[in-house]
């Protein structure tokens, strides 16, 4: 066994064994939005977590992407953190469902998609942390009713509803030099609430190369960013609710280099009713709009990192338009019907400028995409008697997707040609059934099978791009949508007063799964692939394709026990076998696993409530992994620490001190075809205060 894991499964050992007559930690009996029902956790057929306040908490000074990291199987590509992934990478992954620039897990913000409308990514700084109450986790295709990007499961981001007037105030200065502060405030009066916040974050970041690699272009990767937001409500009654909410985000990223730049503003719209009448049917109304403006330069590192070109410089504004309708209602029998419809409507104007000479370009590539998106479905949750409970759904999807684009020469600026891609239309029906079985007080037991979908995105269908270490990467508008059909059953044991084990066993079959294929590298002098075309040195062709067939196969498990008021303990473990199983059209990839998901990973917390301080010790361990579809690139495992102390001053007022990657290990987050490594945060440590009143 992994040396790196073994300090977490003695933690385990030491911890772990039981003691009765302790006040027993139950599993969460709030409703998971996530589920679009009104279900608790322990009615969900499918491996449902929550990370609660204190887990939020104790994570406080790390972005939404870094809280939920203490679940395994959560990953961004490449495994790289919100600080230094450019937003096209900061897309989310469970159970190991990756292998491309697109999320196969959809993440909701109080029940409202934040996903990029374009490449899926998203932006994790643009979510008020200090605002969140919880977190939900919907693993697997068990999330039927949220249709696309919901393959892997769905995380809903739950905030906090205020019920008085308060002020809230987060601040927290560290070292590398990074200042974070975060303001808000709520006024209840009557029937209405009003509130505000404010936040801003700024890093000077860290060096992502290993010091042997450094070279005379390479700098900090570093950003800063800044979010000012507004929220009403107003009670129309003691059942109904309005609300809306309006945001604005900016944000600004150095990507390691004096070309590598990125600027990011989102304005985002939200409004909506909840209503229950007297007899228990329950309406919820939601509409949103996004507008995404996005500078972005794609650059080339020369040599020995000692020199960069501008590649690419693009300009990107998405407008994104949507709607989501629920309904849910107890029925007849113990029956509890939920339906609803979504919609979503993006355009994209995307200009790219290329080929730079002196750094003026040559060209201009305008493209104007569309994707029209909804969906209905219904769901029945049947309480059959206090031992079994059915879940079932059934939902149907359809996309539309479009795209024009033309191509100019700058110089003398003239059109060189025009070409409308072909309608890209699918349309699906998916659904799951699942069974729930509480034998006794201490065991229950359940049992899933779901099937799900995932369409391409308008970036993967219209959009090539490129990397900084030399990897060209083609669009292909002829991908079809992924199709995923699993199995999963599981435990969950109280076994001891004091603490609880849940077990998960999975299957998943994904048909399509869209992958980065390995078309061709040029080596020492240039050469022409195709589809890529020219290429210079050292540089690597990749094609986005639908591969026949992969399998994911594993076992989750999660154990909580709490032998006082002063002591808990926490474990969560994935183990993920995936594997490529058929590829007509690319037969090198059968039996290679799935890029950047690793076989083991695993997160443990110890928490003591002591006199004088609280201290919390999180251990996570991530196992080795492939950069590339043809598993030539090896990425490095990793086991890290973050270490936390807090002070409680007075009722409204904590001081904490926080230690992240406490022993300051350098560990591999990336892996390119020309030896370069990318490595992660090195030791970080922030002091930081909370106060509430």
């Amino acid at each position: 066994m992994n040396q790196k894991i073994l300090p977490m499964l003695f933690l385990a050992g030491w911890v772990l064994p039981a003691v009765a007559d302790e006040p027993a930690p139950e599993l969460e009996e709030v409703v998971v939005l996530a589920s679009r029902a009104t279900l608790t956790v322990r009615d969900i057929p499918v491996n449902t977590s929550i990370l609660d306040q204190e887990a939020v908490r104790e994570a406080s000074w790390k972005p939404a992407d870094e809280i939920l990291r203490q679940v395994p199987g959560f990953s961004l590509l490449r495994s790289a953190d919100s600080i230094a992934a450019a937003p096209t990478t900061s897309t989310v992954s469970l159970r190991g469902l990756g292998g491309s620039a697109a999320s196969r897990t959809l993440v909701l913000l109080d029940g409202i998609p934040v996903h990029s409308p374009y490449s899926s990514e998203v932006f994790w700084a643009r979510i008020p942390r200090h605002r969140i109450a919880r977190i939900e986790v919907v693993r697997g295709g068990g999330a039927t009713a949220w249709g696309n990007l919901s393959l892997g499961g769905v995380i809903n981001i739950v905030t906090r509803q205020p019920q008085d007037s308060g002020f809230v105030f987060d601040g927290m200065a560290g070292y590398p030099a990074t200042a974070d502060l975060a303001v808000s405030g709520d006024k209840v009066s009557g029937r209405w609430t009003l509130g505000g916040s404010a936040s801003w974050y700024d890093t000077d970041g860290y060096m992502n190369l290993p010091r042997e690699q450094q070279g005379p272009v390479d700098e900090e990767v570093r950003k800063d960013h800044g979010t000012i937001s507004g929220r009403v409500s107003y009670a129309l009654s003691d059942r109904t609710r309005l609300f809306a909410n309006a945001s604005a985000f900016r944000e600004t990223r150095h990507g390691g280099s004096a070309l590598d730049i990125n600027e990011t503003e989102i304005a985002s719209l939200q409004a909506g009713m909840e209503t229950e009448t007297p007899g228990g049917s329950r309406w919820a109304v939601r509409v949103f709009h996004d507008d995404t403006g996005l500078e972005d330069a794609s650059v080339r590192i020369l040599g020995d990192n000692e020199s960069e070109i501008l590649r690419a410089f693009e300009e990107r504004q998405d407008r994104v338009w949507g709607a989501g309708l629920t309904w849910s209602s107890p029925v007849w029998n113990g029956h509890e019907l939920t339906a609803g419809a979504d919609y979503r409507w993006t355009d994209v104007l995307l200009d790219e400028y290329s080929r730079y000479n002196r750094g003026a370009p040559l060209d201009l590539l305008t493209t104007d995409s569309r994707q029209d998106m909804g969906g209905v479905f219904i769901r029945d949750h049947w309480r059959i008697d206090t031992k079994w409970q059915l879940d079932g759904s059934v939902r149907w999807d359809y996309v539309v997707n479009s795209a024009e684009s033309e191509l100019t020469a700058l110089l003398p600026g003239t059109p060189i040609g025009r070409e409308v891609y072909p309608s890209n239309n699918q349309s699906t029906i998916n659904g799951n059934l699942g069974a729930v079985y509480r034998a006794n007080d201490a065991f229950s037991f359940r049992a899933a099978a779901y099937k799900g979908f995932r369409a391409p995105t308008l970036r993967e269908l219209y959009h090539a791009a490129s990397t900084r270490g030399g990897v060209i990467l083609v669009n292909n508008p002829e991908l079809e949508s992924e199709n995923l059909v699993g199995l999963e059953g599981g435990l969950d044991w109280q076994f001891s007063a004091a603490g609880t084990l849940r077990l998960t066993l999975f299957r998943n079959t994904v048909e399509d799964l869209v992958q980065n294929i390995t078309r061709g590298e040029t080596g020492d002098s240039p050469g022409v692939i195709e589809p890529c075309g020219p290429l210079g040195p050292n540089e690597t062709c990749r094609e986005l394709d639908n591969v026949g067939e992969m399998r994911a196969t594993g076992l989750e498990v999660e154990a909580a026990y709490e032998p006082s008021d002063s002591w808990s303990f926490q474990l969560s473990y994935l183990y993920n076998d995936t594997e490529i199983t058929r590829a007509p059209d690319n037969p090198q990839l059968v039996g290679n696993r799935v890029r950047q998901a690793p076989e083991h990973s695993a997160t443990a917390r110890l928490r003591h409530r002591g006199r004088w301080f609280d201290t919390s010790l999180l251990a996570r361990y991530v196992g080795q992994r492939y950069e590339d579809d043809l598993n030539r690139l090896e990425v490095d495992d990793f086991l890290l620490f973050d270490l936390r102390f807090a002070r409680q001053i007075n009722a409204s007022t904590e001081l904490f001190l926080a230690i992240e990657n406490l022993f300051d290990e350098e560990y591999e987050i990336k892996v390119e075809n020309n030896g370069s490594i990318e490595i992660g945060r090195p030791r970080f440590v922030g002091l930081g205060l909370r106060f509430r009143r």
